[in-house]
């Protein structure tokens, strides 16, 4: 694993998930900004948006949470229910959502 696992959780009902405040800031994952969601090796990878790139787009909210988009979820299976796990990337400066360990 490249990375921190900060914990098991799960999905509000709306598909959001609260980012860590102290990786948040670090990351540039400020409330108002964007963030790139990129699926890939069945995980979803968070990190700063870049302007120039086609992926899935969400908002950082005021509490610090960010969206799933319910086709993202689909893909890798879960529902609101599911447990994921929240690994952080200080290296890379991303979040990264996964099924497993």
């Amino acid at each position: 694993m490249l990375g921190t696992e900060y914990g098991s959780k799960t999905f509000s009902k709306s598909g959001t998930i609260t980012l860590p405040h102290k990786w948040r800031e670090r990351f540039g994952l400020v409330p108002g900004k964007l963030a790139d969601l990129v699926y890939q090796n069945n995980c979803i990878y968070i990190k700063r948006a870049v302007k120039e790139s086609t992926n899935n787009k969400r908002y950082v909210s005021e509490k610090g949470t960010v969206h799933i988009p319910k086709e993202l979820r689909e893909e890798m299976g879960m529902t609101h229910q599911s447990s994921y796990y929240l690994i952080v990337n200080e290296t890379e400066n991303y979040f990264m959502i996964s099924k497993e360990k």
